[in-house]
């Protein structure tokens, strides 16, 4: 009897950790190896950073502009992944610092694709960045210009300038595991710029998952764009709800193959003329 009573025991103490285990793995939460994904929060957004249609801004990081906006979002998202578009040097460096300064420190990369904004300072840089909470070591930026630019021209300052947009990579760790991420900022006139960034993240290691965000500025019904929904699976796939002008431009994607689950909101806010994204992936190990 005293057996049967302990094996009883055993049984009840083994299903308790079962369930426990089980009320433990909720959605969102750091799956173990069992799990076998992770979840990445990714933040997007174009911040209209020296745009005339943003005078607020004006190449500024302080309270009432998008910069301030967009550490408030991350210090209370906690997100993994911060792609930014339309931003000047001087306000990334800026938004690496407040970033800190909230708790919620993180590295990363810039690229301009011109150097003639007089609201952006002495150097006139204006571009896009990638930061991360994972390392994004010197090394291991990744920019590539796009070899089609629709000829498109930006004068400002006395001075007519070639655009250059392109794809900025960095490469990190997101919870320990390698992840690739990168932005664009592409030119509507020169769809093609959509095959260079299918092509070129396709060259990347096939073990490592790519996520890819940023103001595309085409619809989803753009042919151009099933270069990259061939490729890549879109966090708000169902969602065609604008993200600026009336119209949905902004993206976040995440490597089909890698994509278990995923999901994004578009929140608008008055300090830009774009919805800032917030999206969450569910990417298998």
């Amino acid at each position: 009897m005293s057996n049967g009573r302990a094996a009883w025991g055993t049984a009840v103490v083994v299903a308790l950790a079962v369930l426990l285990g089980a009320l433990l793995d909720l959605p969102g939460e750091k799956a173990g190896p069992a799990g076998g994904a992770r979840v990445v929060r990714v933040l997007q957004y174009n911040l209209c950073g020296a745009a005339a249609g943003c005078p607020w801004n004006a190449g500024g990081s302080g309270r009432g502009t998008s910069v301030a906006r967009l550490v408030k979002s991350a210090a209370r998202s906690e997100p993994d992944i911060v792609t930014v578009n339309e931003i000047c040097l001087t306000q990334y460096a800026a938004l690496k610092e407040q970033l800190a300064r909230a708790g919620w420190r993180m590295d990363g990369t810039y690229a301009s694709s011109q150097d003639n904004v007089p609201a952006c300072g002495r150097t006139g840089r204006f571009g896009s960045a990638v930061l991360s909470r994972g390392d994004v070591p010197d090394g291991r930026q990744d920019y590539r210009r796009f070899t089609h630019t629709g000829g498109e021209t930006y004068t400002n300052g006395g001075r007519t300038v070639l655009v250059r947009r392109g794809l900025l990579c960095a490469h990190t760790r997101v919870h320990g595991e390698r992840l690739v991420a990168c932005t664009a900022h592409t030119y509507s006139k020169a769809p093609e710029q959509l095959r260079e960034i299918r092509d070129w993240t396709a060259a990347l290691p096939r073990s490592v998952p790519v996520v890819l965000a940023g103001d595309l500025n085409l619809s989803p019904d753009a042919p151009a764009l099933s270069l990259l929904t061939s490729r890549f699976t879109e966090a708000d796939r169902a969602d065609d709800e604008p993200t600026a002008d009336g119209r949905k431009i902004d993206y976040l994607f995440a490597e089909r193959r890698f994509v278990r689950s995923a999901d994004a909101d578009a929140v608008t806010y008055p300090e830009s003329d774009h919805a800032l994204l917030e999206g969450t992936f569910r990417l298998t190990h």
